[in-house]
């Protein structure tokens, strides 16, 4: 059965995709609706390839009147209309094409009204079929859950400092505005803001009257004072429903006047991950007290325990998230994250549980699904991570650099995609890179998962540091990728504790003896630089585990 078209967002095209686009581009050229017309075939070709290219957003009228139709350099689009009426020709052709001939293309070229740069509707293998129970499964009125997200309320922070000369700026909106700015890359979120705190909650409102009235879960508030030259920021989130305070920080910074939108983007940059990041307040809340909400909220249940699954990883918990996400976006094909996760758990059950099944099967899926995720939010941070974890596993590694580069710039404060990031490039020899990633992650995180220091691990590996990588063993790496807990016993007998860490691999074989197997196909997934995996490959050999010879089909 063949799959449905779903358009992907141009920089979400992988470089195979855009083989299929540019053989696509050229049936449309070759075919006699095109065949003849030099000029629209052009215009078709330049802006295909500049939006391959990652430059669809400067596909201009006056670009386009220059660079295909050869107008001069004071050309005016407004006056001179050849590029509109030649794209209006364009649009009817291509929809002429699709409606007769090219009914059953693979890939369709499409440039929609309003717009010069084309979209690319790829044909999807058909959904994993999953079996229905109408009468078991809650579907939610919209009146419940319209937005299911926690609401935040962004207060502007009050300035409490000498009130500023004329023209001078109010250092607290600045900082209020670079708050909201980092905290709406967090989808998982909804934001609102309000007034400053003394007139919306000092003028004798509760905080859950506030909530009430703005439909708002929490209030993050706050103050500016400037004593000398030292600026204090303080910031609250308090729950609305109860007046807790969950999170609280005191900023202390020195009044630089050249560095003020510096200082301004680093307190706000903070506040966001620390309230509205994976492992942030609004979460660690959420995950405390969702009980009692799982049928009215399911959607965002589904991520509340995604982040439970990146905390504690095992394989009964990715098959149960994987099977409830799949039914909530059965239900609600909109639901952009939920396919968002369900990618990220096809990639954690090929990569990360042992012992590793279907694994190209679920790299496939992984891909498929993240780019529906990105076809109804082309905007979703989540969905190119999730593209970046599959390619990077199988192999891609230009186009994983990519998705992990437009992640990273519609996010840049979520410190677990900086960490993931931050191992890969270790593994693959990047140690520079990696520490800078790492640096970034645990800056923005106050007490960090065992797995966030994984890349300095590598990195004091690959310099023979061994005495810091074996203390690993001992603290329970058993339940992360098995490649890691490798590098720890590898370490172990580099030491000479060679006798020790056989015993530990002879327990280890003895509850599986599949491990040996698994730990090689596990290498071959993570993609080691190859001086770094003859390094742990001939540690393991000193303990007696022999994995070089061993062949995996992945």
């Amino acid at each position: 059965m063949a799959g449905a078209a779903t358009a992907i967002p141009s920089d979400a095209i992988s470089s195979e995709e855009g083989d299929l686009v540019r053989a696509e581009l050229e049936r449309l050229c070759n075919d006699p609706l095109f065949r003849d017309t030099t000029r629209m075939k052009r215009f078709l070709r330049y802006v295909t390839e500049e939006t391959l290219a990652g430059r669809g957003g400067r596909l201009k009228g006056y670009v386009i009147g220059v660079e295909v139709f050869d107008r001069p350099d004071d050309f005016d689009p407004q006056a001179d209309t050849i590029v509109r009426v030649q794209a209006g020709q364009l649009r009817r052709r291509l929809d002429l094409y699709y409606a007769e001939r090219g009914q059953d293309a693979e890939v369709r070229i499409l440039v929609p009204k309003g717009r010069y740069a084309p979209t690319f509707e790829i044909r999807q293998s058909p959904d994993i079929e999953t079996e229905a129970d109408p009468e078991g499964f809650y579907r939610p009125t919209n009146a419940e859950t319209s937005d299911p997200r926690p609401c935040i309320a962004v207060m502007t922070l009050d300035d409490l400092s000498p009130k500023p000369k004329n023209g001078e700026p109010r250092f607290a909106d600045g900082v209020s505005a670079e708050i909201v700015n980092a905290l709406v890359q967090f989808r998982s979120m909804r934001i609102i803001t309000l007034g400053p705190t003394v007139t919306a909650i000092s003028s004798g409102r509760s905080v859950r009257e506030v909530g009430a009235e703005y439909g708002a879960d929490f209030i993050l508030s706050g103050s500016v004072r400037r004593d000398g030259q030292v600026f204090r920021v303080t910031v609250s989130l308090i729950r609305c429903l109860t007046g807790e305070h969950l999170f609280s920080r005191v900023y202390d910074r020195e009044f630089q006047p050249g560095g003020l939108f510096n200082l301004q983007e680093e307190i706000a940059s903070y506040t966001a991950a620390a309230v509205a990041a994976p492992y942030g307040a609004v979460n660690r809340y959420n995950r405390l007290s969702s009980d009692g909400r799982q049928d009215s909220m399911a959607a965002y249940n589904c991520v509340l325990r995604y982040y439970d699954i990146k905390l504690s990883p095992t394989r009964n918990q990715a098959e149960a998230l994987m099977h409830d996400v799949t039914r909530v976006t059965e239900s609600q094909p909109d639901f952009s994250t939920g396919w968002a996760i369900r990618s990220l758990m096809n990639v954690f059950m090929a990569t990360q549980c042992l012992p590793p099944e279907n694994i190209e099967v679920r790299l496939n899926e992984a891909k498929r699904t993240a780019r529906r995720a990105l076809s109804v939010d082309g905007q979703n941070a989540m969905g190119y991570y999730a593209l970046f974890q599959a390619y990077f596993h199988q192999g891609r590694f230009d186009d994983a650099d990519r998705m992990i580069r437009r992640a990273l710039s519609l996010n840049p404060n979520d410190y677990s995609k900086l960490a993931y990031y931050a191992i890969c490039l270790a593994l693959r020899g990047e140690m520079e890179r990696a520490s800078i990633m790492q640096s970034a992650a645990l800056r923005l995180i106050g007490r960090a998962p065992t797995w966030y220091h994984l890349p300095q691990m590598i990195v004091d590996f690959s310099e023979k540091r061994y005495d810091s990588v074996a203390g690993l063993v001992e603290k329970g790496l058993a339940d992360t990728p098995a490649i890691f807990y490798l590098f720890g016993l590898s370490a172990k007998a580099y030491l000479g504790e060679v006798e020790e860490t056989r015993a530990i691999i002879d327990a280890v074989l003895a509850a599986n003896p599949n491990y040996q197997a698994e730990a090689s196909i596990s290498i071959e997934l993570w993609h080691l630089e190859p001086k770094l995996a003859r390094q742990v490959y001939d540690g393991l050999a000193l303990a007696g585990l022999d994995i070089t010879s061993l062949k995996s089909s992945i």
